[in-house]
């Protein structure tokens, strides 16, 4: 089906493409996830010693259906992150999309057309974020952190220029400027998380109406 561009605030342009078809498998299954946590270092007697982190597991329901579309072409979707009830011979809607620029999107939406069920993806992992413009860039903090550096040095350049080069001002400046830098990164990664963490709604809210207008 046919691109439809939306813009969400901040200027944010993002590509939606809805792809539709007809379930001819459905399955829904129990997998046990087995997580560890970390490693803790502890001084037993004056020694160090290493106790293994915890495992725990939790059960996720997986959700996959496989459709075919009106050209007759096969296609398996993992519908995990945003479940909807279905079964064969049901038509069901998928909404796929990514920022404009990127071309390999992600789906996070779906509508049984027959049924008029959908559910979305409401948080959307971090890394998928990514890919709609709504989470870090890449090499976000290396980007920040190099010209925290690159400042820092040319600050204790000048100090140390107007000290007698004094190379002891170049080091205290260079070692400022990162942890200023880092300092500045991690509080401008907390806010453009939530920034776009609260255009996730919106964001499904549009892709729902075009859902909608092309199932």
């Amino acid at each position: 089906m046919p691109i439809t561009t939306i813009v969400l605030p901040g200027n944010r342009r993002i590509w939606l493409e809805v792809k539709q078809g007809i379930v001819i498998e459905a399955t829904e299954s129990l997998v046990s996830l087995v997580h560890e946590g970390r490693d803790r270092r502890q001084f037993v007697g004056g020694t160090a010693t290493i106790r293994p982190g915890r495992l725990h597991s939790e059960l996720v329901s997986v959700h996959k259906v496989w459709l075919r579309d009106a050209n007759g072409q096969e296609s398996a979707h993992d519908l995990t992150h945003f479940p909807v009830d279905s079964r064969v011979g049901h038509s069901v809607a998928l909404v796929y999309g990514a920022a404009q620029g990127v071309e390999t999107g992600e789906f996070f939406g779906a509508l049984n057309v027959t049924t008029g069920k959908f559910n979305f993806d409401e948080s959307i992992h971090c890394d998928r974020l990514r890919k709609f413009g709504l989470y870090l860039p890449s090499k976000f903090y290396r980007t920040r952190l190099q010209w925290g550096l690159a400042i820092g040095a040319a600050i204790g350049l000048l100090c140390s220029f107007s000290n007698g080069m004094d190379f002891s001002f170049f080091i205290a400046g260079s070692i400022l400027g990162f942890i200023l830098s880092l300092a500045v990164a991690l509080a401008q990664a907390v806010v453009k998380q939530v920034q776009g963490q609260r255009l996730v709604p919106q964001l499904n809210h549009r892709a729902l109406a075009i859902l909608l207008s092309k199932s």
